[in-house]
């Protein structure tokens, strides 16, 4: 046998082998592209709830505002960015009780400290309330709409994109 013969085979045996290799890449970027792509859904589905839950609650009276409002500040920026903004009351109250002590914090304070707190924070939830829960059935309409086009941006791209 010929080099030629010989060296072309060799050739031949690398190339098929890094393009064996390059496909088993590529197949593991795209089980990996999934994985990522299922625990961003995940995340998403699991803060959607968290905010249905929390608003619903909030309704109902049986979480009160001050509560509602942080805990929906820490969760809506990932649905929507910003999302606290759009709702004015829910802000204004948000902005009232940010700085306002918890836990530890405020069992260190004296009595009528706590109490002016708690007025404070009464009065504002007393006088927005109506506006709170105007604007709570508006988050709940507006998250269920950014859910759905969600949910049709990732079937379209899923099928588009069988890469992803």
């Amino acid at each position: 046998m010929s080099w030629t013969i010989v060296l072309s085979l060799v050739a031949v045996v690398i190339v098929l082998g890094l393009a064996s290799y390059a496909t088993w890449l590529l197949l593991a970027l795209r089980r990996q592209k999934q994985k990522i792509a299922a625990a961003r859904q995940k995340r998403h589905d699991f803060t959607f709830d968290s905010v249905q839950i929390i608003a619903k609650a909030m309704l109902n009276d049986d979480c009160n505002l001050s509560e509602g409002v942080l805990r929906l500040n820490a969760l809506l920026p990932g649905l929507q960015p910003q999302a606290l903004d759009k709702y004015s009351a829910m802000q204004q109250l948000y902005q009232t009780v940010m700085e306002m002590p918890t836990h530890e914090a405020r069992r260190a304070l004296p009595k009528n400290q706590r109490m002016r707190l708690d007025l404070t924070r009464e009065s504002a939830e007393a006088e927005l309330e109506q506006k709170i829960k105007l604007e709570l059935r508006q988050l709940l309409s507006d998250i269920e709409i950014n859910n759905r086009k969600n949910n049709v941006r990732n079937r379209m791209g899923s099928q588009s994109n069988p890469e992803i």
